[in-house]
């Protein structure tokens, strides 16, 4: 159940599009961050198919870098965002389609495509968004969906972005986010009318209007809405998702231009100051009634920068931060670093204290635990070390802009380990700290 922002080039302060996913999947779906190797095909022919079967590769496969759910088989899930060296971001979130009972809503179709799959097809092979959205729709056509009844991928790339949502039985839609629009999507379909006859900035499956009409769920001859017509009514009108579609869609309202910066805070979001915010007896924010952007089974949460301007190993770059976003913080990666930190790297299903998964895990169940008592002093912290992150980036990246090429990305890939090492020693000191006042207080 994740939140996703995407940012037209024109409202963005980097002059390309930016991506901004939070990730909540729920049963310990302990992430790390991956860079993958760009590869020929010929020495892995196929991606294998959770649901049995084969997706075919071919050519040569992109670079990329990505977050990851530890096991493909554990949710089932794996990639949960990413860039690839082409400059083509992914996200993904699910909906709930009409006509299938939630409890049939994520049976395995055999032979049909995952939403992880979807997003490593396009990873591998898509050189720009068009060419991602395009390869999506073959995908569901030709093999379906598989362990959702309804999803929706974003696609971007650093001059434009689409949303492209999937229902069972091959059917999609995709339209085209404007540059100036800021896009947000929760849990269900918010593509409404579609224009057929717009081939720029539409593409749909070839029997999406006659699927709908054959299961009356529109009459002949009147508008088409894919949401209305597809999406599962209780689901599409459910507050848990309409909320942070209006909370997202307010807090940008009033900018003119957004950074990376303010997409961080976005995830962080729990309402506070506003009238829907609420807290336990205890003074958590976390596990209420109100589904807030920042949770507390939040697992991954990324901003992506595609910039164009710069040669794409040093310009296109993720942010991660893992577990939850409200008492995390977020760690830079270039794409074209040659490997990752080792706590960012490792994740599995046990609690690891080598992992920056579960030791930002330990923090955030701390926080909850003890929210009064820590809070601020977790959020003075990380407030503190982004800054300085900012700050040694942007000198980093100048100093990398005036050496050659493999230079560059040696000094950009030192810079990456040494942001994320510093980020898990000051995590440990913080954890020391935050034991303290919640242990000491709670006697």
């Amino acid at each position: 159940m994740c939140t996703t922002i995407v940012v037209g080039k024109n409202r963005s302060a980097t002059g390309s599009v930016l991506v901004a996913h939070s990730e909540e999947l729920g049963r310990n779906a302990a992430h790390k961050v991956a860079v993958s190797p760009a590869f020929d095909a010929r020495a892995d022919p196929c991606i294998r198919l959770h649901s049995g079967g084969e997706l075919p590769r071919s050519g040569r496969c992109a670079r990329y870098l990505c977050t990851k759910v530890f096991s493909k088989s554990h949710y089932p899930g794996e990639h949960t965002s990413g860039v690839n060296e082409h400059g083509v971001a992914v996200a993904n979130n699910m909906a709930l389609m009409r006509g299938i009972p939630e409890a049939r809503a994520y049976d395995v179709v055999p032979g049909g495509v995952i939403w992880t799959e979807f997003m490593q097809a396009v990873l591998e092979s898509a050189r720009s968004a068009r060419e991602g959205v395009a390869l999506v729709g073959q995908l569901c056509s030709r093999y379906g969906l598989s362990c959702d009844s309804g999803t929706m991928i974003t696609v971007a790339d650093p001059d434009e972005a689409w949303w492209i949502e999937l229902a069972r039985d091959g059917q999609w839609v995709a339209q085209r986010i404007g540059p100036n629009e800021v896009a947000v999507r929760a849990n269900c379909y918010r593509i409404g009318a579609v224009d057929f006859e717009d081939g720029d900035g539409v593409m749909a499956s070839p029997t999406l209007l006659s699927h709908a009409e054959s299961r009356g769920w529109c009459s002949p001859g009147e508008a088409f809405e894919f949401a209305r017509a597809y999406g599962d009514p209780a689901n599409q009108g459910d507050a848990y998702n309409l909320d942070r579609h209006a909370m997202l869609e307010a807090r940008f309202a009033g900018k003119a231009r957004l950074s990376a910066a303010d997409l961080m805070e976005a995830l962080r979001d729990v309402y506070e100051g506003t009238e829907l915010y609420l807290t336990r007896p205890d003074g958590s924010p976390f596990r209420t009634p109100v589904r807030t952007i920042a949770r507390m089974n939040t697992e991954a949460s990324t901003v992506i920068e595609l910039r164009a301007q710069l040669p794409a190993g040093m310009g296109h770059r993720l942010w991660a931060s893992l577990s939850t976003s409200l008492t995390g913080t977020y760690v830079p990666f270039h794409l074209g670093i040659a490997s990752i930190e080792s706590h960012y790297a490792t994740a599995g299903p046990d609690y690891d204290p080598t992992s920056a998964y579960w030791l930002f895990t330990e923090l955030a169940k701390l926080a909850d635990y003890g929210y009064t008592r820590c809070i601020g002093e977790i959020r003075d912290t990380w407030t503190a070390f982004e800054k300085e992150t900012f700050a040694s980036l942007e000198e980093a990246e100048t100093k990398a802009l005036g050496l050659p090429t493999a230079e560059a990305l040696a000094l950009l890939d030192a810079f990456d380990q040494s942001r994320a090492a510093e980020a898990i020693r000051t995590l440990e000191r913080l954890l020391v700290r935050v034991k303290t006042l919640v242990y000491h207080e709670a006697f």
